[in-house]
């Protein structure tokens, strides 16, 4: 049991990314000037699990700049979907300028504010909810020094093997993987991309997490770094279903415009 939270925790913050859909959405999205250095793999649609709303279970899993700030950016919005006994995980990643109203420019981060105090703001949970046609049970919020110190824990980000990159052992620590958001400064749907490619690479790396991992490095995030609405123990029960990860069970999809 000591070794699910570490698990838990790092497969919340593959999410973040903080903000991760090119290879995955096709005619959707806009390829990523990244693609070409990160792992790719098949391309797929967005798919909801379709299953009786007793099993099935929703974590939202957003990214901001800072847990300490008093008003903190929006940087990723991910939709963890499990459904119970199936193995198979769904990650949905949203962009923050979702048009909620076509044409009108009533974007998902107009409604986003998050406090110590109240956590995430109702309106936006209505809003994501309305948006995307599910139920969200649970939430999570990260900010960067938590993210950048949970992809150093896994082992970094993994790159091609023939990119002639000066980079040792071509992997990318914490602190390089956060550096690549700065390329889509301003381009949330770019950002999205960028996150689904990031986290088919660090799924791989989180599987080989051995069975009692130290704890420490990820018990000292909390709560300075991350936030979770409910006890770490329940989130451990609740993921439990899916553990140990297999990255073959995780399928990552991007989603664009309102589910009709």
């Amino acid at each position: 049991m000591k070794s699910r939270p570490a698990i838990i925790l790092v497969l919340v913050s593959v999410c973040f990314c903080i903000g991760m859909a090119t290879v995955l959405l096709g005619e959707q999205g806009t390829a990523s000037p990244l693609t070409s250095i990160l792992n790719i793999f098949p391309e797929g649609g967005p798919r909801w699990i379709e299953s009786n709303r007793e099993t099935r279970t929703t974590i939202l899993l957003l990214g901001v700049d800072r847990l300490d700030s008093p008003d903190p950016t929006l940087r990723a919005i991910w939709l963890l979907t499990i459904n119970p006994p199936d193995t198979h995980v769904v990650l949905t990643g949203v962009p923050s300028n979702l048009d909620l109203v076509p044409g009108a420019n009533v974007t998902l981060e107009s409604f986003f504010a998050w406090t110590s105090e109240d956590g995430v703001a109702p309106p936006f949970m209505e809003a994501l909810e309305r948006a995307l046609r599910v139920q969200i049970d649970t939430v999570s919020v990260m900010d960067e020094t938590a993210f950048a110190a949970l992809v150093d824990y896994v082992g970094g980000l993994p790159l091609g093997k023939d990119l002639g990159l000066p980079l040792e052992d071509q992997i990318l620590n914490g602190d390089q993987v956060l550096a690549l958001h700065t390329v889509f400064a301003g381009d949330p749907v770019g950002l999205i991309n960028l996150q689904a490619n990031i986290l088919q690479g660090l799924l791989p790396q989180g599987a080989k997490l051995p069975a009692n991992p130290d704890l420490g490095p990820l018990l000292d995030l909390v709560p300075e770094h991350a936030r979770i609405s409910i006890h770490e123990a329940q989130l451990a029960v609740l993921l439990s279903h899916v553990l140990p990860l297999h990255s073959d069970q995780v399928e990552i999809n991007v989603v664009l415009a309102p589910i009709p």
